[in-house]
C-alpha cells in the first residue's frame, strides 16, 4: 500500500509574509497510522517544497486543505484521478467534515468526515481488502454500479474519547528550523482537546465532533512533549484551559516532572482575569505566548458574536500579561458595517493598551456554520478563496476603497512592534 498525503494550499496575503509555518499536522497523525498498518506513505506540501516521489503509483491519495482551498481540492482531485486512474482519492479535513456534499464528485472515492483516527484506519484497511462494503459512520462513499453513481452517506461520528495516538514527527525533524510563530522558531505543533466548549456564533470549532467538547489529556500531551526536540511547543486547542482545576492539573504536571519547556496557547480574557494569581506559576511552567480572541472592543457587539467575555475588562487583562511578563497576540475583528467611528475607536484601544502584537479579521460567516445559511443571501462572493478573513464577502456600510483603506490603516502600529522586527531581523539572516 502506497499513500499520498497532501496539504492543498492556496496563496493569500499572509503568503507574502509568512508570520506562522507550521507542519500539516493532521497529515502527520494520518501517517503515523499508516506507519502502524506497513502502507508506505508520503507526505506531500508546497509550502516546505516537498513534491509527490517520482515514478511512484500511490494506492490511495488523501487531500486535505483549509475552506478557501475548496476549488482546489477538488481541483487536485480530478488532476490525480486523471494521473493514476485506480488511486483511491480521500478527502478530509475540519473544513470538508462541516461540507461534506460540496465534494461529492465523481473523482473522489471517499469524504471523510470524522474526527476518529481509528475509523480512518477501518477505512484504509478496507481499501486494502478490497472490501467494497461502504462504511456505516463517518464517511461519505461513492457508489458505481452498471455506470451509474450514487453516494452512501455515512452517519456523522462523535468520537467520545481521546485516542491513543501520536502524529509522525518526522516531517518535523527534518525541517524544525522552519517551523516559526513571528519571531519564535523551532516551533511544534500539539493537539490535545478535540472541539470548543464555547459556542461563538462566528467559529465552527463548537460544530466539530457533533458539538461534544473532549478535553486535552494533559499527561499524554506532555508526554508527547517531552520526545520532540523544540524550542517552542504550540498548544493548537481552541483554549488551552477553561476552568481553574485544568489550569492547576496542568501546572502540577509540568512541576512534578521538572520541564524546561515554553508553551504558546490560547486563553480567553475572561479566565485571564478570574485565575490572574495563577498567571506567575502558569510563566514559571513555561506558558511564554498568549493568543486570545478579543475579537471586538464594544459590548454590543460581543452580544452579538455570542462571546460571553467583558470588553471593560480587556485592558486589565492586557496590563495582567505584561505583569507576568506572557507574550499576547491580540485577536480582533471589524463587520462589514463599520464606519468611520468604528474604526478609529479600535485604533485608539490598540493604542492607548500598548498592544504591541496583534491581528485583524473582517468578520467572514464560514461556509457550514449557521451564520453562513443566515447570510448566505447577503454574500457578494461565493470564491473560497475570498473567504480567507481579509476580504469583504459582505457589502460594507463604507465604499469599498474607504472600508479598505481604513482596515489596512489598522496595521501600521504593527511597524512599531517590537516582536515584528525580531521576525524581521531572523527572517533576513534565513535568507
Amino acid at each position: 500500500m502506497i499513500v499520498f498525503l497532501k496539504k492543498v494550499r492556496v496563496k493569500t496575503v499572509f503568503s507574502i509574509f509568512q508570520p506562522v509555518k507550521a507542519e500539516p499536522l493532521e497529515l502527520c497523525y494520518l501517517k503515523s497510522v499508516l506507519n502502524n498498518m506497513n502502507a508506505k506513505s508520503y507526505i506531500i506540501d508546497d509550502l516546505f517544497n516537498i513534491k509527490e516521489p517520482v515514478n511512484v503509483t500511490p494506492n490511495v491519495i488523501i487531500l486535505t486543505g483549509y475552506n478557501v482551498a475548496e476549488k482546489e481540492i477538488i481541483k487536485e482531485a480530478k488532476n490525480y484521478k486523471f494521473k493514476f486512474p485506480n488511486a483511491e482519492i480521500i478527502v478530509g479535513g475540519v473544513h470538508i467534515q462541516g461540507n461534506a456534499d460540496s465534494f461529492h464528485i465523481e473523482e473522489i472515492d471517499y469524504v471523510f468526515h470524522s474526527q476518529s483516527l481509528n475509523t480512518f484506519k477501518l477505512l484504509i484497511e478496507k481499501i486494502t481488502s478490497n472490501d467494497d462494503t461502504p462504511l456505516t459512520h463517518g464517511v461519505d462513499t461513492l457508489i458505481s454500479s452498471r455506470g451509474t453513481m450514487s453516494w452512501n452517506i455515512g452517519s456523522k461520528e462523535t468520537v467520545n474519547g481521546t485516542e491513543d495516538i501520536y502524529p509522525d514527527r518526522q516531517l518535523f525533524c527534518q525541517n524544525s528550523h522552519k517551523f516559526r510563530y513571528l519571531e519564535k522558531r523551532n516551533v511544534a505543533l500539539i493537539k490535545g482537546s478535540v472541539g470548543c466548549p464555547y459556542n461563538c456564533s462566528y467559529c465552527y470549532c463548537k460544530m466539530l465532533n457533533n458539538n461534544h467538547y473532549i478535553k486535552a489529556d494533559y499527561n499524554k500531551v506532555l508526554n508527547e512533549i517531552e520526545k520532540i526536540n523544540a524550542d517552542f511547543f504550540w498548544i493548537v486547542d481552541d483554549i488551552l484551559f477553561n476552568n481553574r482545576h485544568d489550569a492547576l492539573s496542568f501546572i502540577e504536571i509540568i512541576e512534578n516532572r521538572k520541564l524546561n519547556v515554553k508553551i504558546i496557547g490560547y486563553l480567553r480574557a475572561d479566565f485571564i482575569l478570574k485565575e490572574r494569581d495563577l498567571l506567575k506559576r502558569l510563566r514559571n511552567a513555561g506558558l511564554a505566548d498568549v493568543i486570545v480572541g478579543f475579537e471586538a472592543i464594544s459590548n454590543d457587539e460581543l452580544k452579538g458574536y455570542s462571546k460571553t467575555t467583558n470588553a471593560l475588562d480587556y485592558p486589565k487583562v492586557i496590563s495582567l500579561l505584561n505583569e507576568n511578563n506572557i507574550d499576547l497576540t491580540a485577536l480582533f475583528m471589524v463587520k462589514p458595517d463599520y464606519g468611520f467611528h468604528d474604526f478609529r475607536s479600535l485604533w485608539e484601544f490598540i493604542k492607548s493598551n500598548s498592544i504591541d502584537l496583534y491581528t485583524i479579521s473582517i468578520l467572514t460567516p464560514i461556509k457550514g456554520t449557521g451564520d453562513y445559511e443566515l447570510l448566505k443571501d447577503k454574500l457578494v462572493t461565493d470564491d473560497p478563496r475570498k473567504f480567507d478573513f481579509m476580504h469583504l464577502v459582505q457589502k460594507p456600510k463604507l465604499p469599498k476603497w474607504i472600508f479598505y483603506t481604513l482596515f489596512y490603516s489598522l496595521h501600521i502600529r504593527l511597524l512599531k512592534s517590537k516582536r515584528v522586527w525580531k521576525y524581521i531581523l531572523k527572517k533576513q539572516e534565513t535568507l
